[in-house]
């Protein structure tokens, strides 16, 4: 019987059984999505974002540029479950607005 090495979530560093996958370095964190919200999502992100026109403090600025960075680097490594399910809840909260254009289709799957 073949042993089974330790693993540990990335994100959150629980033990889990979980085999390494292709997720951002980062999940979605809901303080930063208060604060985008709080200074309005669609001046930041988006087609209508334009940090130009916007006054950012320096220190918020910073920060939406690493967490920009970190949510769009993607690697493998190992993340638990209750990580997936938690990012995957915060995605259908800021991210997911119903529109189409954002969803994928299997044709041999429908």
């Amino acid at each position: 019987m073949k042993e089974r090495t330790k693993k540990y979530c990335s994100w959150c560093g629980k033990p889990t059984v979980m085999e390494e996958m292709m997720v951002s370095d980062t999940p979605i964190l809901e303080f930063m999505e208060e604060k985008i919200d709080e200074h309005g999502r669609n001046k930041i992100w988006g087609e209508d974002g334009d940090w130009s026109t916007q006054n950012l403090d320096s220190d918020f600025e910073a920060e939406l540029l690493v967490y920009d960075n970190m949510l769009n680097s993607v690697s493998s490594k190992v993340v638990c479950i209750g990580c997936l399910k938690e990012d995957d809840d915060l995605w259908e909260k800021y991210y997911n607005q119903d529109d189409d254009n954002y969803e994928i289709e299997f044709d041999d799957l429908v």
